[in-house]
């Protein structure tokens, strides 16, 4: 009797172990082409915009996709740029003091939507607008589009209920 449960526990434990590692290994390969997409962005801003270090990265898919980046530029001034990927566009340069900065974003929208359970954060451009935008699924399991203006932290534009 006590060899069956120990031969039940063996089997069951290394089943376990098998899912697990196939579950990290499907999750990395996931991960794989967004970590890529990632560090052609930070060549990218460092080879065309003026940031001499990038702290934060963000890929924005729009209309158009723009790489996105804040950090320091030459002078050592804090910095955020718009750079479209297509490079048709001069990278688009704006100090961070004079915008909403990532903390300040999230504070505005928790005042806006305070329950909501926020899947993402990017920084990105809209036409010729610098936006925050909060992808989040509402209270129903809806889900929302937030855009905040960089500029002045105003709602720049709501997608709700999708």
């Amino acid at each position: 009797m006590r060899t069956n449960f120990k031969k039940w526990l063996l089997i069951i434990g290394i089943s376990l172990l098998v899912i697990a590692i196939i579950v990290i290994f499907l999750y990395n390969n996931a991960q794989k082409p967004y970590k890529k997409a990632e560090e052609i962005a930070v060549g990218q801003l460092q080879e065309k915009t003026p940031l001499s270090r990038v702290d934060d990265v963000y890929i924005y898919n729009s209309t158009t996709t723009y790489y996105t980046g804040t950090g320091q530029d030459e002078s050592g001034q804090n910095v955020a740029v718009w750079l479209a990927k297509d490079g048709k566009s001069e990278p688009v340069v704006s100090p961070l003091e004079k915008g909403v900065t990532e903390e300040k974003a999230w504070a505005l929208f928790r005042e806006e939507a305070d329950t909501a359970d926020i899947l993402s954060l990017t920084l990105g451009m809209e036409g010729k607008t610098p936006v925050w935008l909060f992808t989040f699924k509402d209270d129903s399991g809806r889900l929302n589009y937030y855009y905040l203006s960089f500029k002045d932290g105003t709602w720049w534009k709501k997608v709700e209920n999708i």
